[in-house]
């Protein structure tokens, strides 16, 4: 097991519980999702649960990894990390852009917090 392990856990525990959220509230995030970007509800649905998917698996892959250091998990583990980090910067610049909204302030430096932590377990592999 890698000392890394828990801090993985840590920093990728938000987006496993997001993932569970948003199977939850699948409806009302997919027609919210298909307005504010002017899709279509299918191609709403389409985009959460791609986001679904990643939220619940990028997590177990970059938690299996850190647990076994199985060198055959290493590009499966960088492309968790990367897909994560891509997904953080997409989601901060539509719902958490500072620049449109005070509010979002928060929501932004957290995220970016979280875009430091995922860019250190990348490189500390």
């Amino acid at each position: 097991m890698s000392p890394l392990f828990i801090p993985a856990i840590l920093i990728t525990l938000l987006f496993f519980f997001s993932g569970f959220e948003k199977i939850k509230v699948f409806t009302q995030s997919s027609s919210k999702f298909a307005s504010k970007m002017g899709l279509s509800l299918t191609l709403g649905k389409l985009a959460i649960s791609g986001a679904i998917v990643l939220e619940l698996l990028a997590p177990v892959i970059i938690a299996a990894y850190m647990f076994t250091r199985a060198f055959s998990l290493v590009p499966f583990f960088k492309l968790s990390v990367l897909a994560l980090s891509m997904f953080t910067i997409l989601v901060t610049v539509l719902y958490h852009n500072p620049f449109k909204s005070n509010e979002k302030y928060y929501a932004f430096m957290s995220n970016v917090s979280t875009l430091g932590g995922l860019m250190a377990l990348y490189v500390a592999v």
